[in-house]
């Protein structure tokens, strides 16, 4: 149905005036070497690097593997998000976590 196809495009492309890109917050991080939006971008050395010490400058991988159920969007290795370091220390999904606060 056209319901179902807007809510499952929803889960790759957010819809207009609702992207985390438009707070400033958020930005996709790829390889210069590996320019394409996928999941292969988490072999490159550069998402390596990025997935263990992007926390340190208060970044964490927005929607992570295994947590779309979650976060509503697919996994995005490429996805960053500024957020305060205890996100990144509670282990949690940034979804996650705002449900305990």
């Amino acid at each position: 149905s056209e319901d179902d196809a807007r809510k499952e495009a929803m889960t790759v492309v957010a819809y207009p005036g609702t992207s985390e890109h438009q707070t400033g917050l958020a930005l996709d991080i790829v390889d210069a070497s590996y320019q394409e939006l996928d999941e292969e971008q988490e072999n490159t050395d550069v998402q390596k690097w990025l997935m263990k010490n992007s926390y340190r400058y208060g970044f964490i991988l927005r929607y992570p593997t295994g947590k779309s159920r979650i976060t509503g969007i697919i996994y995005e290795p490429w996805h960053y998000r500024y957020v305060a370091r205890e996100v990144y220390e509670s282990g949690l999904c940034f979804e996650e976590y705002l449900q305990q606060r």
